[in-house]
């Protein structure tokens, strides 16, 4: 009894040994030679199997080490009336810098309760090195194309900016003010005064064709418009009385009753170009007044 036992024990070992044995490896392998670092570089995985025997093959799962998994392909199984082929292809690519780099993939035998995982012979690939030493020196090229670029702007400085020559001004106007604001109101009467002596040149001219008392009368508002501006003084609104009062300047006075005659009486217009020459230079006597005034303010 106990031979016959161990007799069945012996066929059964035997048999399983068989069977493994008749397990063939998967087939794997480089499509190419040699690939550079982050190049795509595909593997054919294929097996030979009896037919309708569940078979898996790795999947983005599966750890492709020293190589990274881009992409993969599974084919359909082709079968006979005995085995079955099943194949995959893997796209890859290494970003490991050793010279020569190998790869081995399994297929999983699904066994029932447990799977069984068959190895590939290993595969290799020489990595194709794109530079193969390090020069001494590097020569660059030089080019002088213009290149053109965008320019963000630059907000703080921009803001310290702005801050900086907000001091200044502030130092400015604090130390030069006074000086600064005497220079601009002196350079503005100067402006005016030239502006009334072409303009005012014009309109004595006029009076040798046109001694209408409108004329005189416009010219004489002409000289209080610019003597209003300059002195600060509503000449326009003055009676030729008032004004004397103001500037207590005889030589005035009898000037301006010369023009009041020419206008308001019916006696012929006379001395009108001297009345208007001396109205003229009278305004750039007070012109030098004022002018002295805001200098020694």
């Amino acid at each position: 009894m106990i031979r016959k036992l161990l007799t069945s024990l012996i066929l059964v070992v035997l048999m399983a040994s068989t069977a493994a044995a008749q397990e063939l490896k998967p087939v794997g392998f480089f499509l190419k030679d040699s690939v550079k670092i982050g190049e795509s570089v595909s593997y054919s995985l294929s097996y030979k199997d009896r037919k309708n025997r569940p078979v898996f093959f790795p999947d983005s799962l599966f750890d492709f080490s020293p190589f990274e998994l881009l992409d993969k392909q599974y084919f359909d199984t082709q079968s006979d009336s005995i085995n079955s082929i099943d194949s995959a292809v893997y796209h890859l690519a290494t970003f490991e810098i050793d010279t020569v780099q190998r790869l081995s993939l399994p297929v999983f035998l699904y066994t029932g309760n447990d799977s069984l995982q068959l190895y590939s012979l290993m595969d290799s690939i020489i990595l194709d090195q794109v530079v193969t030493q390090m020069p001494d020196s590097v020569s660059l090229a030089e080019t002088s194309a213009f290149m053109p670029l965008s320019l963000d702007f630059n907000y703080p400085y921009w803001v310290i900016g702005l801050v900086v020559l907000g001091i200044i001004a502030i130092i400015v106007m604090v130390v030069w003010g006074k000086a600064i604001h005497k220079k601009i109101k002196l350079y503005r009467l100067n402006k005016q005064l030239i502006k009334f002596k072409e303009l005012f040149d014009q309109e004595i001219d006029q009076l040798k064709s046109d001694t209408t008392k409108v004329k005189i009368e416009s010219v004489l508002k002409f000289w209080k418009g610019y003597m209003e501006k300059l002195e600060k003084v509503p000449y326009t609104k003055l009676t030729t009385k008032e004004i004397v009062l103001v500037q207590k300047s005889s030589s005035l006075e009898e000037t301006l009753k010369s023009i009041d005659k020419n206008i308001y009486s019916p006696i012929e217009v006379t001395a009108l170009q001297n009345d208007f020459e001396f109205l003229k230079d009278y305004s750039e006597d007070r012109y030098n007044h004022v002018t002295e005034e805001i200098k020694n303010a």
